[in-house]
């Protein structure tokens, strides 16, 4: 067995074109959800919504942690290691979910985006501490990644609001050269994809050194959120990369998390009746309460 995990972890080190595929969609979805962001709204959800999310990433790694004994797990690092797996909540699916009900831009739609972008920076600090526990205690990459991580997306957060703006609507795009009334799309149109596709890849690869690139792909689609006409870059987002998104997302699914479970052991009795158990406490009610 523990051949086995040393190959798939090396394995999982080169991922394979599909899981490449995979996500980038993910990345591509992260960044298009970003532009719903409403910042007047987080100031009103914001601080309700923190409380959600240090209740969110608390309460499933107790109960996880206290189940995994419970099934005669030793505290560490099984125990742990699966109320840890338990706490992060999903932000992609969240958005997708909130965005096709239509409720995204509703107060309650947005303290749930806010929960979970928050819940998501807790998780990763507990993941930090995890992999610590495997050996020596890494100063940098247990705490000092994640903290330059938050002030980076701090001061990123001021710039979608103060500089991305101006910058874009009032010194970028009035430079642009236009061209003729029969262009399908706009000279503009196209500088503002460049501009978003390059922010994208420039955020999302600061944050992958710092904890996790969905950090950057969200922060750089809210850096957007601003921009007048409000609205219009989503458009032009949407316009150029749906289609690809949605095959992405699929591939995703089908071969990054689908291919990835062991049918042949998830079929067992106990396994079932375990997983049920733990999907449906720690996991679920934790989130719902």
């Amino acid at each position: 067995k523990s051949c086995e995990a040393d190959v798939s972890h090396h394995c999982g080190l080169t991922p394979d074109v599909f899981t490449l595929i995979g996500h980038a969609g993910v990345a591509l979805m992260i960044f298009e959800s970003g532009m719903h962001f409403d910042f007047e709204k987080a100031k009103i959800v914001g601080p309700k919504a923190c409380c959600v999310a240090v209740l969110g990433t608390i309460l499933p790694l107790i109960t996880g942690t206290i189940l995994t004994v419970l099934y005669g797990k030793p505290l560490l690092p099984d125990g742990v290691s699966v109320g840890t797996a338990l706490a992060p909540t999903s932000v992609g699916i969240a958005l997708r979910l909130l965005g096709e009900a239509g409720v995204l831009q509703q107060d309650f739609g947005q303290a749930i985006i806010t929960a979970a972008f928050v819940d998501d920076i807790l998780s990763l600090i507990l993941f930090n501490v995890l992999f610590s526990l495997r050996g020596d205690f890494d100063v940098i990459k247990v705490v000092v990644f994640p903290v330059v991580g938050v002030i980076f997306m701090g001061i990123a957060m001021v710039a979608a609001v103060k500089f991305w703006p101006y910058f874009i609507s009032d010194v970028i795009l009035p430079r642009i050269p236009q061209k003729g009334a029969s262009a399908k799309v706009s000279s503009a149109d196209e500088a503002l994809f460049v501009i978003m596709f390059a922010l994208l890849i420039a955020y999302g690869t600061i944050t992958h050194f710092l904890g996790t690139h969905l950090w950057g792909c969200f922060i750089a689609g809210m850096s957007f959120a601003c921009v007048k006409p409000l609205h219009h870059p989503h458009h032009v987002w949407v316009k150029q990369t749906k289609r690809i998104t949605s095959w992405m997302i699929r591939v995703f699914f089908a071969c990054t998390v689908a291919f990835s479970i062991p049918v042949s052991k998830l079929l067992s009795i106990e396994a079932f009746l375990k997983g049920s158990l733990m999907g449906i406490g720690p996991c679920i009610l934790t989130k719902v309460l």
